[in-house]
């Protein structure tokens, strides 16, 4: 299946004339910006984020989404439907342009593969349902999911993780994937999977304060590199959670707007429950209010320097817990290891039970109750009481033992820059 079979005609559903995204600085822009769209321009081919997708629109439309979970990828409201109200060029007017209503499930295909031109007819799955948010106007409101027919296994794409609980910080770094051109082109090079890492957020949010005509409260403004057939596509912080939806842009490929993630983090979180539902799988633990922190997700028990590590408390690996929403599997309590830090910690031991011997096994404590010994075993003279300098000096081991391994320490992911 190539470009020219599938007819990707770059218009309408696919790309999305920006009339309401601010210069470097904040202040008006063109809304005449003719056909500047949204893809990842100057970065490189990406064959590994498997987990960021292409979207194929049977009227001829190309959009990029995220897999959140095996049957469900996050995408852009325009990808599904129509415009209405637009300016000049295909530009964006916010308050005014708003979303027709979705095409038909049956228009979207989904595939994994990186490169259009090499994917087969095999490699794409089908759509079941089309899930949109109440308000049609566009601006703010910018995004839609896709339940899938088929769940991708996770051996062909791992879901990625969405950041419902935290908003972005200025200045904060991100890196964006698409399937648009690299270059402000005429579509050509689209299709292919690229990524572009070292951005930087501008706003977000409440932060994007004196932008109001041009950016909502739900979304946030990027840094630059997107341009003609990214639109859906994601933006991930450096700890790989899904930040944003590619929305709209500059026609100089500058100052992209993004959906934010954490502004409709409920409405992603309940979708996800419904398609857990439909797919017959667990749902995510995100979904259900666990935190997206990667402290909070990484294993527990073993050796601190095993793959997937991200908490190690005295040499054990570990993770961050709370008792609300984040508690510690099962044999394992959290415990405030530092001021406001709680970690899953395994209890102590039980001490030895005196009535047993010592060795914590009434059964074979050599006592006259069971006429059973064990050789070499003799119990303790209780006329005979330990002397003190034993109990001290086991203090003062343990203290050593104490100063030695009893830091807390998060480990930093390693991450391609």
């Amino acid at each position: 299946m190539s470009l020219r079979t599938l007819r990707l005609l770059f218009g309408g559903v696919v790309l999305l004339g920006v009339g309401c995204a601010p210069d470097d600085s904040p202040g008006p822009v063109d809304e005449d910006v003719g056909d500047a769209q949204l893809t990842i321009k100057g970065g490189y081919e990406d064959t590994d984020d498997s987990n960021v997708v292409l979207i194929y629109v049977a009227n001829g439309g190309l959009c990029s989404g995220s897999l959140l979970a095996p049957n469900m990828v996050l995408t852009a409201r325009h990808c599904v439907s129509n415009l209405n109200g637009e300016a000049g060029g295909g530009g964006v007017i916010c308050g005014q342009t708003s979303a027709a209503t979705p095409f038909p499930a049956s228009y979207f295909y989904v595939t994994t593969q990186p490169d259009i031109n090499t994917a087969s007819e095999s490699d794409f799955v089908g759509v079941n349902d089309v899930v949109i948010l109440e308000d049609d106007i566009l601006c703010g409101n910018d995004q839609a999911i896709l339940i899938l027919d088929t769940n991708f296994s996770a051996d062909i794409a791992k879901p990625l993780i969405p950041r419902v609980d935290s908003q972005l910080k200025v200045n904060e770094e991100y890196y964006a994937i698409g399937y648009g051109e690299s270059s402000d082109g005429n579509g050509s090079s689209a299709g292919i999977r690229r990524r572009r890492d070292g951005l930087f957020v501008y706003c977000a949010e409440s932060d994007c304060q004196g932008v109001g005509q041009y950016v909502k409260t739900e979304e946030w403004i990027g840094d630059t590199g997107i341009c003609s057939g990214d639109s859906g596509g994601p933006a991930l912080d450096l700890d790989g959670r899904v930040v944003g939806v590619t929305s709209r842009g500059g026609a100089d490929c500058t100052s992209p707007i993004y959906g934010s993630v954490h502004s409709w983090g409920e409405w992603i979180k309940d979708t996800a429950l419904e398609a857990a539902s439909a797919g017959g799988y667990e749902a995510p633990g995100w979904a259900n209010g666990f935190p997206t922190d990667p402290t909070f997700n990484g294993p527990v028990g073993g050796n601190c320097e095993e793959n997937g590590c991200t908490v190690c408390w005295k040499d054990e690996c570990t993770r961050q817990c709370n008792d609300a929403n984040a508690p510690c599997p099962t044999g394992y309590n959290c415990e405030e290891v530092q001021a406001d830090t709680f970690v899953c910690v395994a209890p102590p031991p039980p001490p030895p039970d005196p009535s047993d011997g010592g060795d914590g096994d009434a059964a074979n404590d050599g006592g006259e109750d069971d006429g059973c010994s064990v050789a070499g075993v003799q119990p303790r003279d209780p006329t005979n009481p330990v002397p003190w300098f034993l109990g001290v000096g086991a203090l003062v081991a343990l203290s050593r033992a104490k100063k030695r391994g009893g830091l807390f320490r998060v480990r930093s992911q390693s991450r391609r820059s």
